[in-house]
């Protein structure tokens, strides 16, 4: 057993100080300390005492008798032999520490005790010259122990008395002119090695008492490390547990919520009268607000993915603020709101679809939380930098709030979580974006009078190249054929009544397997299938065992309604256009159009992947 693993628990109110001030648990450790010391140094001291012994015998031969002074070796050396038989039975950190330490204190007094006989054994059997060589050995072998008693100093002044004593009395009894100038120096060696046995001592008892302290901040620093351990672990679980959370109800909802804009839409197609058609209405509203919500979790989890893949390049910021006000410019009119946007010439170096993303986050939260007034959206120069800022009329927040506005989940004044006002998500959002984009967002309000938040951008000063391009190709998909693979019936059912309104020949599966059971009747110009099908099987699987049958690499579409991190980095790794669910129709009809245009124009042996709204798809990457 170690020190360390010998240690008792730490003071409290049933250890009260002692009358010097110590507690009693610690007075105790640092004498267990002074005792294992002690233990450790005797064997040693011991044979260097059995060799001075030796060397006193031969010493003394000229002045005392040669069988007096072998008798007192023989005598020492099994003095030194029992004491070393008892050190060796001392435990010190098993046995308490005060009865080792008399243990010690008694084999010091025996050590002591046999070199202090030396004095009788030429008092009787010396000469007058004996003594004074009795009094040098002892000197000399007092202070070789002070080392050895320096840890205890109870014991090393018992040793030196009882040595010491008996050399004085050998001394006293010897009579004659140097009697008191002997006893005298005797008695000043006596006085100045016990002093310095005791600033020894001292300074042992600092050494032990540090060396306790530190071990005891060492455990406490083990110990807090292993609760901050552990605080980090329950923190990144519970982050992950938030991820899983956020990706399982993100695809059982977005499944249901895409099937409903497919019939929506289908119904949309069919006669109706005004009431049905308010109703549709009202039922297109709601879908498309959660389409919202379950866009800001894709969001956030193509963040948490790592799959945002900023692609900087130089534009103009007009056009990008001409779009937003037409998004955005008829919900303000709607809320009784102005949204006024000021003209700019300045042109950005940055990821124009992100900055539209955090734009879009701005301005939404500027709408939503503007009862009054309006928003204002400007840009503004400042040297090599830009910023774009949406001010509004709004309520505005609390300076102590600027920061907390960025976490996840935190909204203001909205206590019953409305959904209506949002996930609280969208702040979160923009300050990952801004730091994937390595650049910053701040805020500055005053409540009661609005607030202006401001996206920082590098300034682009040189020229632009003209991006101008022909619209995508708007021909009929009359006569496409579409393999469609998803094992949701009700999606299977909506995508084939859409397709087969838009004039394709739509043939549906729910596995790979069973798709590829069609491909004898049907060569498709496009496949569309889930990303995550039953049994395990991935829409990737899925697509990879077509392509591979059919022997030619069929332009792709690849849905899902899944937020998981890794099924999101595998879904990219596929050369397919990725569209994240709920998709509407326009949009899914676009991505169609796009993809087999961009096919046929390019005639290459491998689609190419395209980018679609950066809020809805994403662009894998080739394999």
């Amino acid at each position: 057993m170690t020190p360390s693993e010998a240690l008792p628990a730490q003071p409290n109110a049933a250890h009260p100080p002692t009358r010097l001030g110590w507690p009693v648990w610690e007075r105790d450790e640092v004498l267990r300390e002074q005792v294992a010391l002690l233990r450790q140094n005797f064997p040693m001291t011991l044979l260097a005492s059995l060799a001075t012994a030796l060397g006193t015998l031969w010493v003394m031969a000229r002045v005392a008798d040669p069988q007096a002074t072998a008798v007192w070796l023989v005598s020492h050396a099994l003095v030194v032999a029992g004491v070393y038989i008892t050190v060796r039975g001392i435990a010190p950190f098993t046995e308490p520490a005060r009865k080792g330490a008399r243990k010690l204190i008694a084999c010091m007094a025996a050590m002591g005790l046999s070199w202090g006989s030396l004095g009788y054994v030429v008092l009787y059997w010396g000469t007058s010259d004996s003594v004074i060589y009795a009094i040098g050995i002892i000197s000399t072998v007092s202070s070789g122990a002070l080392g050895l008693g320096a840890p205890l100093y109870r014991a090393y002044v018992t040793y030196l008395t009882s040595a010491i004593g008996g050399v004085m009395i050998a001394v006293a009894l010897g009579g004659g002119p140097v009697m008191w100038p002997a006893l005298f120096l005797v008695a000043v060696y006596y006085a100045l090695t016990c002093m310095q046995a005791h600033t020894a001592d001292q300074a042992t008892r600092r050494s032990i008492g540090l060396k306790l302290e530190n071990e005891r901040l060492v455990t406490q620093l083990r110990a807090e490390s292993q609760r901050a351990l552990a605080a980090q672990e329950a923190a990144e679980q519970a982050d992950r547990d938030k991820s899983r959370f956020l990706a399982a109800a993100s695809h059982d909802l977005r499944q249901p919520l895409h099937a409903m804009g497919l019939f929506l839409e289908s119904l949309q197609r069919s006669p109706l009268n005004d009431h049905q058609r308010t109703v549709l209405g009202h039922a297109h509203t709601a879908s498309s607000a959660a389409a919202e919500m379950l866009t800001t979790l894709l969001d956030y989890s193509r963040l948490e993915a790592g799959v945002v893949k900023v692609r900087a390049e130089a534009f103009a910021v007009q056009p990008l603020l001409t779009a937003l006000e037409q998004e955005f410019g008829v919900q303000a009119d709607t809320a009784g709101l102005v949204y006024r946007t000021r003209e700019t010439s300045a042109a950005a170096y940055a990821d124009r679809s992100l900055v539209g993303l955090v734009m879009h986050n701005f301005i939404s939260n500027a709408l939503r939380y503007t009862a009054r007034g309006g928003v204002l959206i400007a840009c503004r120069t400042r040297g090599k930098r830009l910023a774009l800022e949406v001010w509004d009329t709004g309520q505005g927040i609390p300076q102590h709030q600027w920061q907390a506005i960025f976490k996840e989940f935190h909204q203001l004044g909205n206590p019953e979580r409305d959904r209506r006002k949002g996930l609280g998500l969208g702040l979160a959002i923009v300050q990952r974006l801004a730091r994937e984009m390595k650049t910053s967002v701040e805020v500055l309000s005053q409540p009661g009078r609005g607030s202006v938040f401001r996206l920082w951008l590098d300034r682009w000063q040189g020229a632009l190249e003209d991006d101008t391009a022909p619209a995508p190709d708007a021909r009929s998909l009359v006569g496409l054929r579409v393999l469609a693979i998803d094992d949701d019936e009700g999606v299977r059912m909506g995508m084939q009544s859409l397709l087969q309104s838009w004039g394709c020949l739509c043939i549906t599966a729910e596995s790979g397997a069973q798709a590829l059971e069609y491909l004898d009747d049907i060569t498709p110009d496009l496949i569309i299938t889930d990303f995550r099908l039953r049994h395990e099987e991935t829409g990737k699987q899925a697509l990879q065992a077509l392509r591979a049958y059919m022997g030619t690499p069929v332009p792709a579409i690849i849905m899902t309604g899944d937020t998981s991190p890794q099924r999101l980095r595998d879904a990219q790794s596929t050369s397919a256009l990725l569209l994240h669910k709920p998709v509407s129709t326009g949009q899914l009809r676009t991505a169609i159009v796009h993809l087999i245009t961009h096919t046929d124009a390019t005639a290459t042996t491998q689609p190419a992947p395209l980018e679609s709204d950066p809020a809805t798809a994403s662009a894998a990457e080739g394999p």
